[in-house]
């Protein structure tokens, strides 16, 4: 399992009490590397145990990703950053380029009680290498959608 915890705390774009709906967008996740789901977790602290999982308090959802593990086509055929090869390419985007997930975390922002900092954290458990530490969750940003 990979743990990743945000560094430096998120930051609201808007005042804590007038935040009504509160969504976590992780950019340009990538998928080239095979399945995995991403347990997320708010303000859990230091203290978040390996195992914690959906009854923790602070759990705040999680998402999965499903993808390859390895390519099975010729040279090139899982490359995703491959450009058009003319500006009549009308082939669809390349089945792993990286994608946003968005998730609604405001049912656990109430039981956060006016926080000073938003502290993320997630467990990423890769779908057949469950002792996998590093590389699993690999993304550019995670950002806060606050909504009054």
């Amino acid at each position: 399992m990979q743990r990743w915890t945000s560094d430096p705390p998120l930051a609201l774009p808007i005042p804590f009490a007038d935040v009504k709906r509160l969504d976590l967008e992780f950019e340009d996740v990538r998928r080239d590397a095979g399945s995995f789901t991403a347990f997320v977790f708010m303000n859990a602290g230091q203290e978040l145990p390996a195992d914690a999982g959906r009854t923790h308090p602070r759990f705040a959802g999680s998402f999965s990703v499903f993808a390859p593990a390895r390519c099975w086509g010729t040279d090139g055929h899982c490359d995703w950053k491959r450009e058009p090869v003319s500006v009549f390419d009308r082939r669809p985007p390349h089945h792993l380029t990286p994608i946003n997930v968005s998730m609604n975390v405001t049912d656990v922002l109430q039981g956060l009680d006016d926080p000073d900092e938003l502290i993320v954290t997630v467990h990423a458990v890769h779908a057949t290498d469950r002792d996998a530490t590093e590389g699993v969750l690999r993304f550019a940003r995670l950002t806060a959608l606050a909504y009054e």
